[in-house]
């Protein structure tokens, strides 16, 4: 099935948008240490997908727009959202 780069992009940046709610109310019931564990976690993936994603783009300066590499803006994206929720609520709890 090919879907359109936009459509998948949106879809995973809708998904971050659903479940932050959740996420952040699961964040919310860890302790301070496990919630920078989980901060810690979600930035190592963060940064593992960004770093795939700017080699993709050295390689491949328009694979934005390109349909192949849709699945991987969008995961980006998602984790980006993952780790900014968890980020989120340890500086809520930390002020």
């Amino acid at each position: 099935m090919t879907v359109d780069f936009d459509s998948l992009q949106e879809a995973a940046q809708g998904l971050g948008e659903d479940i932050t709610t959740h996420d952040k109310a699961g964040l919310n019931d860890l302790s301070t240490a496990h919630l920078r564990e989980q901060a810690d976690a979600r930035d190592e993936l963060y940064d593992f997908v960004d770093g795939l994603w700017d080699k993709t783009t050295a390689r491949v300066p328009d694979a934005g727009a390109r349909d192949e590499y849709a699945g991987l803006a969008g995961l980006r994206d998602l984790a980006a959202v993952l780790r900014d929720n968890a980020h989120e609520v340890l500086d809520a709890r930390e002020d």
